[in-house]
């Protein structure tokens, strides 16, 4: 497990480099030791031809980011955060589910040669809960940030200190399965995965269903323009497309996170990502499950929160992940 804590032997006004590439976005960061956001660089992750073009395009951006920087305060190093299956200590993207292409990439000594710096690989909802864990997860030792983007990733804060399991891989949340009764595929390839219908993706995929069922419904639009923006202004004016919606994704997050505050015996789980924005809708049915089946607590001693930090959480995760590691 990874500490968390602050070297005060080492500079406050020390920068840092972070990149976040998500299924969706690509974030770069440039950021103060202390977690101050310094600037920040936020383009599409899938205008790209591939891997090559992408992190072409991701070099340009973080060398600008660079210049940004005080010549006195020039950035010790980097840290980057990506989705799916990684080896950190080698530096290497096993297989990003969401991202095309992203097969056995050794991001991090791409990106160091590049930007001669240092650089350091951390699953990208690990940066998040870093972050956050200094945002909405302040005074809790024991939670689980969950993602809901393109995918549904997790991190988690335990005794507080980021679990990273044998693998580095863990709090994988998005690839639990619910079921049998869900068929549905996932990125990763397997089936009933809770990504399915949790996900950005996978609430706009249930959206569609029920325009294809052609179900009773506010929206005029076409399907594709679907997102959960859309989603939750309908939501608003009580559209029965949105609200089944939620509900679904919902009553799905919240039977998987059961599991987990039973297992771990979680004070806190705080909800990030973009399609966050629809909390209003989707805590009822999450707090709806987690008090029928919550053993390890009661119902009023856990907390299921939003995010404050958006899309500079992984930020200054980033900036939490180096200082721990001694830059």
């Amino acid at each position: 497990m990874l500490a968390i804590h602050r070297n005060k032997t080492l500079s406050v006004d020390d920068t840092f480099l972070a990149l976040d590439i998500g299924g969706t976005n690509v974030t770069c960061g440039l950021v103060s030791r202390l977690g101050l956001v310094l600037a920040t660089d936020i383009f599409k992750t899938g205008l790209r031809s591939g891997p090559e073009e992408l992190i072409a395009l991701i070099i340009t951006r973080m060398k600008a980011l660079w210049e940004q920087s005080d010549e006195d305060h020039r950035p010790k190093a980097l840290a980057v955060g990506a989705p799916g299956w990684l080896k950190p200590k080698e530096g290497v993207v096993v297989m990003a589910p969401n991202i095309e292409g992203w097969v056995d990439i050794p991001i991090t000594r791409i990106m160091s040669e590049a930007l001669e710096l240092p650089a350091r690989l951390e699953n990208d909802s690990n940066l998040y809960a870093l972050g956050e864990w200094f945002g909405s997860g302040q005074g809790c030792d024991n939670e689980i940030t969950v993602t809901l983007g393109t995918g549904v990733g997790a991190g988690l804060i335990l005794n507080g200190r980021l679990w990273s399991g044998s693998f580095a891989s863990a709090a994988e949340l998005g690839h639990i399965p619910l079921g049998p009764a869900n068929k549905r595929v996932c990125g990763c390839g397997r089936t009933g995965c809770l990504e399915t219908v949790a996900s950005a993706r996978g609430m706009t995929k249930l959206a569609r269903e029920w325009l294809e069922a052609k179900k009773s419904t506010k929206y005029r639009g076409a399907p594709d323009d679907l997102d959960t923006d859309v989603l939750r202004e309908l939501a608003e004016k009580g559209d029965k497309m949105s609200l089944h919606v939620f509900r679904e994704a919902g009553l799905a997050l919240g039977q998987v996170l059961a599991g987990v505050f039973n297992l771990l015996s979680l004070e806190r789980a705080v909800l990030g990502g973009g399609a966050a924005g629809a909390f209003k809708f989707l805590r009822e049915p999450v707090m709806e499950v987690l008090k029928a089946h919550l053993v390890t607590a009661r119902i009023e001693e856990i907390q299921l929160v939003k995010g404050t930090l958006g899309t500079n959480a992984p930020l200054v995760g980033a900036a939490a992940l180096l200082t721990a590691e001694g830059f």
